[in-house]
């Protein structure tokens, strides 16, 4: 069996760690024959003898959204040269349609809940946001045959905004990377949080409905509840624009120095962040699965996040949610479970049940990837 992998699509976020993790596994099914086309964030994390493994390995640049098709154009004369059973696009909307039967990840969570950008500052950013998310919602249902999620809840509302069938329709859910595994076992002895401040570990990277600018105001409200030393540690590039954003919201507060950044963290190495922080925070309007949640659990870190549909599936008890648009509310809810030791362990405690009940391994879940791959290259 031959499967086309496009990862062309896969620059930032927890789309990587997914991507990464999909050809670490697949390289040694003896099976498959595999051809890879990534982009050049996959390319830096991925050893030399995992490429030779593959059956073809292309890199191709990071393109604007408007060079997308362009670059489309492109995969099609390799799918045609490489001819293989099945296309599968980690995560799509894919920019191209291909010959074979594909399959394509869905993650657009603002797609599935439009009603947030009600809550966006600026009425231009709703207006561009809207407008990308047509363009993409003609082209995944241009290029789709199948779709693969990681949540019922997504599931249930692709079917129910677009009215596509259930049986076109997968769900394997989410879980933690194996190098995320592999280094927690490394280092859980060795990394523990500083002791004399409070660390928020806030993995995201800098989107609108992330919802990072609120923090700031989070910080300030916190300083009325206590006066403990409290840190917030983001993984937003430090040269970057949003963290110029932030760090202007966080001046204007006045807890500039209560902010800090790791920027850009390696898919392996990320763990240690993990480690080294108190508490985790996850303030996004919305999600269609996150690494988060797995990876707090199995880090054994508190976490705290929004109270969406999203989360309280994923999570039920084993989080403490808050009203992610009231600076105020996430204060309270950080203030409660930094003083509350009983609280503190019976989050741990019902994350070790939930971690099992709503995650798979990564070695389940790549079984899982596995049969599907070979069922759908399979069918007629």
């Amino acid at each position: 069996m031959k499967i086309f992998l496009d990862c062309s699509l896969l620059s930032i976020g927890g789309g990587i760690q997914v991507g990464l993790s999909i050809i670490q596994n697949i390289v040694n099914d003896p099976s498959i024959e595999t051809v890879v086309v990534c982009t050049p964030q996959i390319d830096a994390q991925l050893d030399q003898t995992i490429k030779q493994k593959l059956k073809a390995y292309h890199v191709v640049p990071n393109v604007s959204f408007y060079k997308k098709r362009q670059q489309g154009d492109y995969l099609c004369q390799l799918e045609a040269q490489y001819q293989p059973d099945l296309v599968f696009t980690v995560f799509g909307p894919s920019y191209w349609r291909s010959k074979a039967k594909n399959v394509q990840g869905f993650a657009l969570g603002k797609m599935l809940y439009p009603e947030i950008r009600k809550f966006y500052p600026s009425q231009l950013s709703r207006f561009k946001e809207s407008i990308f998310d047509w363009v993409k919602q003609k082209f995944f249902f241009k290029n789709v045959d199948n779709f693969l999620v990681e949540t019922e809840v997504v599931k249930a509302r692709l079917v129910d905004r677009f009215n596509i069938s259930p049986q076109n329709i997968y769900v394997i859910s989410n879980t933690y990377s194996p190098a995320f595994e592999q280094r927690l076992q490394e280092r859980k002895k060795h990394i523990f949080a500083d002791q004399s401040t409070i660390t928020l570990f806030v993995p995201a990277s800098f989107y609108v409905h992330k919802n990072l600018l609120i923090l700031p105001k989070v910080l300030a409200e916190l300083k009325k509840l206590n006066d403990k030393k409290v840190i917030l540690k983001f993984t937003v590039p430090v040269n970057s624009p949003g963290w110029q954003e932030i760090s202007r919201v966080a001046a204007e507060y006045g807890v500039l120095e209560q902010i800090t950044t790791v920027g850009h963290v390696p898919n392996h190495l990320i763990c240690d962040e993990y480690l080294a922080s108190n508490f985790v925070l996850c303030p996004s309007l919305v999600e269609s699965s996150t690494a988060v949640f797995p990876e707090s659990f199995i880090a054994e870190r508190p976490l705290l996040v929004s109270d969406r549909d999203f989360a309280r599936n994923l999570c039920e008890d084993a989080a403490v949610y808050f009203d992610p648009l009231d600076a105020i509310d996430i204060a309270r809810k950080i203030d409660v479970v930094m003083n509350d030791q009983q609280l503190q362990n019976k989050l741990l405690s019902s994350a070790v049940r939930v971690l099992h009940k709503n995650y798979l391994s990564p070695t389940e879940k790549w079984e899982q990837q596995r049969i599907l791959l070979k069922k759908l290259a399979n069918s007629q």
